[in-house]
């Protein structure tokens, strides 16, 4: 994994240069470092959050039970389109980190690229409701 300063979203792919957007519905992850903070604290050891492989890291953002909704990366709109499922690499990271993911969605989102702009570090971040 490699941390860029800014990057580019490509609407119904991913991101630029980025393995990923070969499902309709997993185009990019997202990773909430309150979640991930709370997974480090069950198992006991700080690790650092580019170990979960996530395209994104947002913080003070609850993403437990936001599919459908729209989460807002500066101009970057991406559809929540479900919960990722932390995989077995976790666990070769460290005992215990898989199961302590799994619990109130602390693996991360799915999610869809709806529009292409450019990204950078430290833009707002918030989740919408697209029904209201």
């Amino acid at each position: 994994m490699e941390s860029h300063e800014s990057i580019e979203s490509i609407t119904g792919k991913g991101l630029s240069g980025c393995v990923g957007g070969k499902s309709k519905t997993r185009q990019v992850t997202v990773l909430s470092l309150k979640a991930w903070n709370e997974a480090q604290k069950t198992i006991g050891q700080q690790l650092d959050p580019i170990n979960r492989r996530a395209n994104f890291l947002v913080d003070e953002i609850d993403l437990e039970n936001t599919k459908g909704m729209i989460l807002l990366v500066g101009d970057l709109k991406i559809e929540i389109t479900g919960e990722t499922k932390p995989c077995v690499q976790m666990e070769k990271l460290h005992e215990g980190l898989r199961e302590a993911l799994k619990s109130h969605w602390r693996g991360g989102v799915t999610g869809k690229v709806l529009n292409s702009c450019c990204v950078n570090l430290g833009d707002q971040v918030k989740v919408i409701d697209p029904g209201q």
